[in-house]
């Protein structure tokens, strides 16, 4: 009996209630000895299959995670030195034309050597599921390599994909060839956001793009962040000279945009941003350092429509600056209709 099933033991015997039992012992690192079958068959009668390739997030593994279905007489791989931990991996069985045939999603916990069985389903690739691994990317200037997170002063990685709900990563666990695997998502178009942050969690460094996953082929995806600062920026209503409060305007929401002083692109598209009228001011935080002009424009009731005037100067955003509230740009914008 060892010193952990003894105390609970003792204090089952004891009768007491509230007995907290707390494990201090210590954690110890070890090998990952993974074996690999599919539903029950081996890699020699699945002669289709070449190999298995394996991610675990945070860790850079040999031969970038791809291994033979079998080598030596052995359906799997021993991976050495884990720290103490838990660890969640995904394995993709592939064949001779490297197309995913099984898909395995798992976690382990290393306290000591480990063993851990894969069983991959006869059925192939769940249908309709698939996901995507995800690593980012610092910018850099022209003829060097990419900074390290450390070089590039961040600590977190917030993620996400299709507006879900935000991920938070160490940043060394998608950097330097490694790579986080994101939820299982439908085949089909999806859009990634990724935030990097400092130690202190101020935004740094922003990605958004869209990529294509395929049923039961893992999409590869590189966040290339860039630069990012805010704005704020407030408004007042107008009717002549006559200030209006949001009621007497009848404005329930007001639109804004930003448009780059030099590629006249507009950030949000035809449509801008909207705000509740009483939320002046706005504050924007995935901004490119640059000159903006920027536009305002409100519907009141009675068919009343409201624009800011086109001759507003324009502001400059600047990297890892954020205005605040108290910092606020405000802009009048009048009734034109």
């Amino acid at each position: 009996m060892n010193a952990r099933t003894l105390a609970a033991f003792l204090c089952l015997s004891a009768g007491a209630t509230g007995c907290i039992i707390e494990d201090n012992s210590p954690r110890y690192p070890g090998d990952v000895r993974m074996t690999w079958s599919f539903d029950g068959a081996s890699c020699s009668q699945m002669r289709d299959i070449q190999g298995v390739d394996i991610s675990i997030g945070g860790e850079i593994l040999e031969n970038d995670g791809r291994y033979p279905c079998q080598a030596n007489g052995f359906d799997g791989i021993v991976l050495h030195d884990f720290a103490p931990g838990t660890y969640a991996f995904d394995a993709v069985a592939v064949d001779y034309n490297n197309a995913a045939r099984f898909t395995y999603h798992g976690s382990f916990t290393v306290d000591g050597n480990i063993s851990v069985p894969i069983t991959f389903s006869s059925g192939g690739p769940q249908q309709g599921k698939t996901f995507a691994y995800v690593n980012w990317l610092f910018p850099t200037e022209a003829g060097s390599g990419y900074p390290t997170c450390q070089q590039a002063g961040v600590a977190y990685v917030d993620a996400r994909v299709d507006d879900g709900s935000w991920a938070r990563f160490d940043c060394y666990q998608g950097s330097e060839g490694r790579s986080v695997s994101t939820p299982e998502l439908a085949p089909g178009q999806h859009y990634l956001e990724v935030v990097a942050m400092d130690v202190r969690e101020r935004p740094l460094y922003y990605f958004g793009g869209g990529f294509t996953a395929q049923n039961g082929v893992p999409a590869s995806v590189t966040a290339n962040t860039y630069a990012i600062g805010g704005a704020a920026v407030g408004w007042q209503l107008y009717e002549g000279s006559v200030k209006l409060s949001c009621s007497q305007a009848g404005v329930s929401e007001v639109g804004i945009n930003f448009q780059d002083t030099h590629t006249g692109e507009w950030v949000y598209g035809s449509e801008g941003q909207w705000f509740g009228c009483n939320e002046s001011p706005a504050i924007f935080e995935f901004l490119r350092p640059g000159e903006y002009f920027v536009s305002f424009r409100a519907s009141g009731t009675g068919n009343r429509a409201y624009e800011s005037r086109s001759d507003l100067p324009p502001i400059r955003v600047y990297a890892h600056d954020f205005p605040g509230v108290p910092d606020a740009l405000n802009a009048p914008v009048f009734r034109v209709r």
